[in-house]
């Protein structure tokens, strides 16, 4: 966990892949404070690791094999019980079979014959059984009196090993949070305290509830992962989801979410994320502008996003229209410059300039107002 606290508060994230390949991560200013507790946490486990794996095997030593030995003996010892009482069941046959026949008092010679025979069988059950029996006798106390002496001890190491590697984790989280104080505010509250002031720093779990793919019950995660195959899906979703599939619109998956408008480095989106950080509030909007991006096969949107920052390449020769055309808009729309033009889902929208490319941004016109807006966000008629 340490090591991914790392990579999350990486000064290094967004700068330009170098490598052939290489995707360009998304760009994040890091306080050195947070970038330095981040690196104090990562060495303070890395210690502790080191520290307590030698206690671990004085554990399995002292503590974990003595029991599976323990153990062992104890089979046994119930092993010998198990057979005693089939020897006992034995003992109690063969007595009653030769009272049965000394009962008699006229006997035939083949009966006479079986008396012998019983008797010597009678006489070894009941050796068997009393060895069985005598020796768990004397044995048994014995046992239970270095069962006592032995658990003590065994305890005593389990519990002091106990004592001292959580002494160590302690000691390392100590120094760690004295050197970043300003970074471990709940960690003097109780848990159900510390839990409340994050939830009202940022309640994570609300957002996570909201998320597209979590709504219905899950089926818009289970139609993107599995389509019309998937069988978790009722006869009626799935029919629906093919005929989806038959329909030529380009979007991106097949969730009701809408696919991304402006251009983030790499591709990646910044308005439609369902965490809620839209362009306009995002606090790392500027940087974006200012992330030089990766080579890629498509860098319309890196074209969008430094436009308003600075310079931009001449955007791609427009398709000319011959008569008036027109597209319905497949998602809402809300400008987030000016210049966008605003729509809701399936407005029809006057189509003034638009690409070769549905990703790019295209010109439009609706309620008299011109503006432009994101290709893939409405299907031409």
């Amino acid at each position: 966990m340490a090591q991914f606290l790392t990579v999350i508060y990486d000064t290094h994230l967004g700068v330009q892949a170098t490598e052939q390949g290489g995707v360009q991560r998304r760009f994040q200013q890091t306080p050195a404070a947070a970038t330095q507790a981040a690196n104090d946490a990562e060495a303070a486990m890395a210690y502790c690791r080191d520290e307590v794996l030698p206690e671990l095997d004085a554990l399995d030593r002292d503590v974990v094999r003595p029991m599976i030995e323990l153990r062992d003996i104890m089979k046994t010892i119930n092993k010998t019980m198990i057979k005693r009482n089939h020897k006992m069941i034995d003992y109690d046959r063969h007595r009653s079979s030769l009272n049965k026949l000394k009962a008699k008092e006229e006997r035939s010679f083949n009966e006479e014959k079986q008396i012998f025979k019983v008797e010597a069988q009678f006489e070894t059950a009941t050796q068997d059984y009393e060895y069985l029996n005598d020796m768990l006798k004397q044995e048994l106390p014995r046992f239970f009196h270095l069962k006592a002496q032995f658990i003590e001890p065994v305890f005593e190491n389990f519990y002091f090993l106990q004592c001292k590697i959580y002494g160590m984790i302690y000691a390392r989280c100590y120094e760690l949070i004295n050197a970043n104080t300003q970074h471990f505010i709940t960690h003097e509250m109780t848990v159900e305290d510390g839990f409340e002031w994050r939830k009202q720093q940022h309640d994570m779990r609300a957002e996570m509830e909201n998320l597209d793919l979590l709504k219905s019950g899950g089926k818009a995660w289970l139609s993107a992962s599995g389509g019309s195959s998937n069988s978790k899906l009722s006869l009626k979703e799935r029919a629906a989801l093919r005929q989806q599939e038959k329909e030529p619109v380009q979007f991106y998956g097949s969730s009701s979410a809408p696919p991304p408008a402006y251009g983030a480095p790499g591709g990646a989106t910044i308005d439609s994320t369902p965490m809620g950080y839209g362009k306009a509030n995002d606090p790392y909007n500027q940087q974006y502008n200012q992330v030089p991006v990766a080579a890629t096969t498509n860098n319309t949107y890196h074209q969008r996003s430094t436009s308003r920052s600075g310079p931009s390449p001449p955007p791609p020769p427009p398709i000319a229209n011959k008569a008036t055309k027109y597209v319905v808009a497949l998602y809402d729309y809300d400008a987030q410059a000016e210049g966008d033009l605003t729509f809701r889902k399936d407005e029809k929208i006057e189509l003034v300039e638009r690409t070769a490319d549905a990703n790019d941004w295209w010109t439009g016109r609706l309620n008299g107002v011109t503006g432009i807006f994101p290709g893939n966000y409405v299907s031409e008629l």
